[in-house]
Order: structure tokens, then C-alpha cells, then sequence
């Protein structure tokens, strides 16, 4: 049997799923119904830096996301590795995202965590002292360009020269990214949620699940709303949702009726 068929004495369930638009006041009527989150995913991104911001003040930025590390830094040094345009052209967008976050954050959050050493412009005078192992930009191109370094070594080893730490290469095989971490004295300044994605458990055996993009701005969340129908009188069941739907003021999107069945 089809395990998406659910079977209730002499009636066969399927799951529907319908995707909407939040609205102004879903999360208010929600309150009033009594209805709380039941669960909550978050997708953060953690930026790390020295108690005096000593990457920040380099153009260099190190992240953690998904457990992944990631090193940002401008590309003025002669890497190991060659890059394609195209792939450059990834990393900047990506370097881009990040920087674009914390710039638009408010003055308080800023102070707090010290980001507006991030912010650079083409005013910045040209002799501010950057790592030994950077190289001057061609007079041809004064704009900077940034790479991202994503091996755990690579990091540990751009990062010893830029805070010039006695450590050897093979000290660093053998090192973990926390023990560097700790060695050099770089902590967790700041964090930032990429999405969120909440659970609510509503009356009459449905859900509602909101996803929220916080990379845009202006995107607004868009809300699931599931139940278990029964085939049999799909139509009320149908008519059910639409009346919840307008009781919680989600906004109708432009897509068809999704049912999670296999064939």
C-alpha cells in the first residue's frame, strides 16, 4: 500500500498542501486562536574575529555556516589555486551577501560587535596597514576582488600568517579548527539567521508552516498550510482549508493545489 495513504476505519487520507503568502495579521490571529509554534528550524551563519577585530580591520572575515568554515578575504595574495571568472564572480556575490548584512544592521548592533571595521569605501586612505603577506593592487584596477577559502587547513594557514602565530605546517595537519581557534584567540562575535522556519499545530488536525528568508528583505514569508483529507469528500475537506485560510488571513499565491501522493 502506499505508505502517503493513511487508512481510518472505511476512509482513505492522503496529505494536501497548499502554499500561501503571509499576512499582516496571520501571527496576531494565531495568537488570539491560542495557537503556539511547535517547532522551529533556524539556518544561522556565526562570524568570528579577535577582541580587537583584527581580521575585520584586513578585510578578512571568517564564518561558520552548517559547520562549514568559510575565509573571505580580499584577493591580494597569490593563492595556491587558480579561479575561473565565473567562480570569482560567485565569491564576490557571496563576500557581497555577508558584508550587505552587517552594514545594514543598526548603529547598536554595529557597536556592539564591532562590524563597522568591515566597512571600507573608496575613500579609505590607501596606506592603512594590511597583513605582511598581502600584495598593492595594480594601479590599473584599484577596486578590490575577494576570494573565499573553504578547506579548514587553508584557513588555519592564511590566518597564522595574517596574525603572524609561531606555528608550523605540520602543527597545523595535526591541529583542529577549535584548538586554532583558542590558540589564536578568535571567538564568536556576532550571528545571523538566513532562514527560519516555524511549526504551528492548528484545530481541526491542521498545520501551518512558515519560512521566512531573512537574505531578502523584502520577500515576504510564504505559509503552508497541510491537513490529512479525506478522498472521499475532497471537496469540503477543500473547503475547510479555504475557510481556515481566510480566518488566518494568508494571502492566496499564484500555484496550483499540491498533493503529496505517488502514483
Amino acid at each position: 500500500m502506499n505508505e502517503n495513504l493513511k487508512v481510518c476505519e472505511d476512509t482513505v487520507q492522503v496529505p494536501v498542501k497548499i502554499e500561501y503568502e503571509l499576512g499582516e495579521q496571520t501571527e496576531q490571529r494565531l495568537r488570539e486562536m491560542g495557537v503556539h509554534c511547535v517547532g522551529e528550524t533556524l539556518d544561522v551563519e556565526y562570524y568570528y574575529d579577535t577582541d580587537s577585530f583584527q581580521l575585520a580591520s584586513t578585510q578578512t572575515w571568517l564564518n561558520q555556516h552548517n559547520g562549514q568554515w568559510g575565509l573571505i578575504l580580499a584577493e591580494e595574495q597569490e593563492l595556491n589555486h587558480a579561479q575561473s571568472d565565473d567562480t570569482k564572480k560567485s565569491e564576490v556575490e557571496h563576500f557581497e551577501e555577508k558584508k550587505s548584512k552587517i552594514l545594514n544592521s543598526s548603529p547598536e548592533e554595529r557597536s556592539a560587535t564591532g562590524a563597522g571595521f568591515i566597512e571600507t569605501s573608496s575613500n579609505e586612505h590607501p596606506e592603512k596597514k594590511m597583513c605582511k603577506n598581502k600584495v598593492q593592487r595594480t594601479s590599473s584596477d584599484m577596486s578590490p576582488t575577494y576570494t573565499e577559502l573553504s578547506d579548514p587547513h587553508a584557513i588555519m594557514f592564511h590566518l597564522s600568517k595574517c596574525l603572524q602565530l609561531p606555528l608550523t605546517h605540520n602543527k597545523m595537519q595535526s591541529m583542529t579548527m577549535k584548538n586554532f581557534l583558542k590558540m589564536a584567540q578568535i571567538q564568536m562575535y556576532e550571528s545571523w539567521t538566513r532562514t527560519s522556519t516555524m511549526k504551528f499545530s492548528l484545530p481541526g488536525g491542521f498545520s501551518l508552516v512558515v519560512e521566512r528568508n531573512y537574505r531578502i528583505p523584502t520577500e515576504t514569508p510564504s505559509a503552508f498550510l497541510m491537513m490529512n483529507a479525506d478522498v472521499l469528500s475532497i471537496s469540503s475537506e477543500l473547503e475547510k482549508m479555504d475557510r481556515l485560510c481566510k480566518e488566518l488571513g494568508l494571502k492566496p499565491k499564484a500555484r496550483s493545489l499540491q498533493t503529496i501522493v505517488e502514483a
